[in-house]
């Protein structure tokens, strides 16, 4: 395959992210928050937006210049810190939800 330029490598890391973005901050369907299949299968396909940026690194490879490399980098950190911060908001929600159970 033919490696991207460092702009198409951009242009598409932008996108992925873009849409990453949304998705994320959209969350699981509303009312869904307390079904786990539901929660899951959001998470799941927020990681898939990252596996498929980490495919794009991957497949620029020695393409991609210092600065785009650099910028993919920023992008996918930021976005697996996002996921990060999802999953502890969600401990915190079902261990307050226990609490007033309990």
């Amino acid at each position: 395959m033919i490696p991207l330029t460092p702009e198409e490598l951009r242009r598409a890391v932008r996108k992925v992210a873009e849409d990453y973005e949304a998705f994320v901050s959209r969350g699981p369907a509303p009312g869904t928050h307390e079904d786990p299949k539901a929660f899951t299968a959001h998470h799941a396909a927020a990681r898939a937006a990252l596996a498929h940026i980490e495919h794009l690194m991957k497949l620029n490879r020695g393409g991609a210049e210092g600065e785009a490399a650099a910028e993919t980098g920023a992008l996918l950190a930021e976005a697996r810190r996002s996921i990060r911060l999802a999953e502890q908001e969600d401990r915190e929600v079902e261990e307050n939800a226990e609490d007033d159970i309990a």
